[in-house]
């Protein structure tokens, strides 16, 4: 009994540090967005008499963040509902219909996540532009909408849905879109969370593509303004801590509504075949 107890006490300040080292940058962020421009860098995260609110007040001053904010979450969710409306399709097809090229579908479908954004940037750029999509939101949105990623756990999770069930609402006579959307669909919440965590994450986080298809200052995403900024002003370190906490506040609160679902639909769709 003793000797367990020694293990759950090892276990637990293992845990602890691991906890830390990964909180640490965050708080790090957030103590320094408060510090003054000349001591960005104090040898204590809580140096007395460094701190104030100026650095988030010059930052909007300087840039329209709200509207970088408000593009970003714009982006962001409009990509969440394409991403699932169209990787729940895409998976229910490949989960429950056989067809001659399903099996060829779902391979080339598997070798196109190993295909960098890098290598495809300049092609999927002039088609775009082909398109007249550049410097709008259909241009910023819709490349990066159609997630492999999203197919590939839709179909493993589609895949454990009872077939009794779906033949049940055919026999009752429902289109295969009112099956998935109003039969499947509510069976696999958990799946619909881990797909909307993990692309309103992808979205939000994106950089390259935002940057080759946006030009105009009223279109631009997060992760630009605060590139922009510190181009024009250079690297004002407290600044830029304070854009990042208040960007980083939509994505931690995503992440905390949801992230029961979304523990619970990684590991059950990572083990199931």
């Amino acid at each position: 009994m003793h000797k367990l107890n020694i293990q759950k006490i090892i276990i637990y300040i293992f845990l602890l540090f691991i906890v830390i080292l990964t909180f640490y940058p965050v708080v790090w962020m957030f103590v320094t967005s408060f510090r003054l421009e000349s001591s960005p860098f104090g040898k204590s995260l809580f140096e007395s008499g460094s701190f104030g609110i100026k650095n988030y007040i010059n930052s909007l001053n300087a840039r329209p963040f709200l509207l970088y904010l408000f593009n970003s979450t714009f982006v962001a969710l409009v990509s969440v509902i394409i991403t699932i409306f169209v990787g729940a399709c895409a998976g229910y097809s490949l989960a429950k219909f056989k067809y001659r090229l399903s099996n060829f579908f779902w391979i080339i479908s598997l070798s196109s996540i190993m295909i960098p954004l890098e290598a495809i940037v300049i092609p999927l750029y002039l088609e775009i532009n082909a398109f007249g999509w550049t410097n709008t939101y259909a241009g910023l949105i819709l490349p990066t909408a159609f997630n492999v990623v999203a197919i590939f756990i839709f179909r493993q999770s589609i895949k454990e849905v009872p077939d009794e069930l779906i033949e049940a609402s055919r026999i009752d006579g429902a289109s295969e879109l009112r099956i998935l959307f109003s039969v499947i669909m509510p069976v696999i919440i958990p799946t619909v969370i881990v797909v909307a965590v993990l692309t309103f994450t992808l979205s939000w986080n994106s950089y390259l593509w935002p940057l080759v298809v946006v030009s105009d200052d009223e279109l631009r995403t997060l992760p630009l303004g605060m590139a922009s900024y510190q181009k024009s002003y250079g690297t004002r370190y407290t600044e830029l801590m304070a854009v990042s906490v208040y960007g980083a506040i939509p994505t931690l609160l995503f992440f905390i509504a949801l992230q029961r679902y979304f523990i619970e639909s990684a590991i059950t769709t990572g083990i199931k075949g």
